[in-house]
């Protein structure tokens, strides 16, 4: 997959080989007591997590939800998780209950607690209790589930959606999926395979043929990747554990891209001989030509409202990011620093101007770079860690998903933060929509 061969349909330099030669009121105020700053900046909530109660075998589960949660809040960027051992309160006292004073003292805003109890066979009830030590001894959350055990890390998901809601009024990602492109070692195959936003729960979603690149989602969660099973890069999409076709024509049917309202896909097309953009029907009908360049044109990104699209082309003679009305025609360059830029990725939160895409520096390595589509400005994510690639939105702006050279898949907060690795495989990932 990491050949160029392979990566040839997926992304611009392979174009270029074949033709050039995301607030409730009830939120919680953050207290500057109990806040601290990330290094991008960003007001991080402090909470603590005790461990989840065992109340009679159900200390696997127990562990496993403690984890999760632990996980969760501290990948998302916008908690500070403290270390147990610097807890005061005395936790066999307390139960699931709190005294504020002690968890004040340590700083924490937010205290977690849970506790779990088996019931028949290896079903589990679950109760999970969120306390803002500004409150007093009542929780402000209080979740009771019944779950078989193979659910623990779905439920704790779902208690970990609610603590971000009521800390920032936001939807939590924790039951979103990455999907990416993977195969052996040594081998030009690949398939599509789908984790949960974690890097947990890993399994293939492609089955058509050897080789299938360049996954994307749809708001309904249908994923669309390109394929050759039939010799030609055809455009698939997922549905029911199949694949189905529906772009074939000669030449490049890659680099898809839904719609935000999942109505379209834009993707390149090279049926009259030159990489171009298209916006098609779900069903695979040319709805209209984007770009007519004698460049070429690839990747299309889409801005959140649907009016614009960015894309790579190299109609000025190197590959850079452009943008242009999703209606076609008007279209502006918008990178003139570097070279080679190319894997744009048009962040999904309403009313952003901001695109990461891939640029090649002069040492032969790749980094993730963000520009503003109104203003120009250009930051570098990235930086001193080997090659980084392929960024991807989180639904609500705040993390992007990467690859790193030989290291799998990476997150990090949209200011190049808080890197984590989740995954040690795969390339070209595509973050879920919800």
């Amino acid at each position: 997959m990491r050949d160029a061969a392979a990566r040839a349909a997926l992304v611009f330099s392979v174009a270029f080989v074949l033709f050039s030669s995301g607030s409730a009121s009830s939120q919680a105020k953050p207290d500057p007591r109990y806040t601290v700053l990330s290094g991008s900046g960003q007001t991080l909530y402090r909470i603590a997590i005790a461990p989840v109660i065992d109340k009679g075998g159900a200390a696997s589960a127990a562990r496993q939800a403690t984890k999760v949660l632990t996980r969760d809040l501290t990948l998302c960027g916008m908690f500070k998780v403290l270390d147990p051992k610097g807890f005061l309160a005395n936790l066999k006292r307390e139960g699931v209950g709190i005294d504020p004073t002690p968890w004040q003292n340590v700083g924490a805003q937010g205290v977690i607690k849970a506790r779990v109890q088996p019931f028949g066979g290896r079903r589990f009830a679950i109760d999970f209790f969120l306390y803002d030590t500004t409150k007093g001894t009542r929780p402000v959350l209080a979740k009771s589930y019944k779950s078989r055990g193979k659910s623990v890390r779905r439920l704790a998901h779902t208690f970990g959606n609610a603590v971000v809601k009521y800390f920032t009024g936001e939807k939590g990602i924790f039951h979103t999926k990455i999907a990416f492109a993977t195969g052996r070692r040594g081998s030009r195959s690949s398939q599509i395979y789908v984790i949960d936003y974690d890097g947990y729960g890993v399994h293939r979603v492609s089955h058509t043929g050897p080789q299938s690149v360049l996954p994307a989602w749809s708001p309904d969660g249908t994923i669309a990747y390109t394929s050759f099973l039939w010799k030609n890069a055809d455009l698939y999409i997922t549905r029911g554990g199949r694949g189905y076709r529906i772009s074939k024509r000669q030449g490049l049917n890659t680099g898809a891209a839904y719609s935000p309202d999942g109505s379209k896909i834009a993707l390149t097309l090279s049926k009259d001989g030159n990489a171009e953009i298209y916006i098609i029907s779900t069903k695979g009908k040319i709805i209209r030509r984007v770009t007519n360049s004698p460049g070429i044109d690839t990747s299309p990104t889409w801005s959140p409202d649907g009016s614009q699209i960015a894309f790579v082309s190299n109609r000025a003679g190197t590959p850079q990011i452009w943008v242009t009305s999703s209606g076609g025609g008007g279209a502006r360059r918008l990178t003139y620093q570097g070279s080679y830029n190319q894997e744009p990725e048009w962040c999904p939160k309403r009313g952003s101007n901001v695109i990461a895409f891939t640029a090649r520096d002069k040492g032969g390595n790749y980094d993730i770079f963000a520009v503003d589509a109104k203003k120009g400005e250009l930051k570098r994510l990235t930086q001193g860690q080997g090659s980084n690639r392929s960024p991807t939105w989180a639904p609500n702006g705040r993390l992007i998903a990467f690859e790193r050279s030989g290291q799998g898949i990476w997150l990090m907060d949209a200011e190049g933060f808080n890197q984590h690795k989740i995954y040690p495989g795969g390339s070209t990932p595509a973050w879920s929509r919800r």
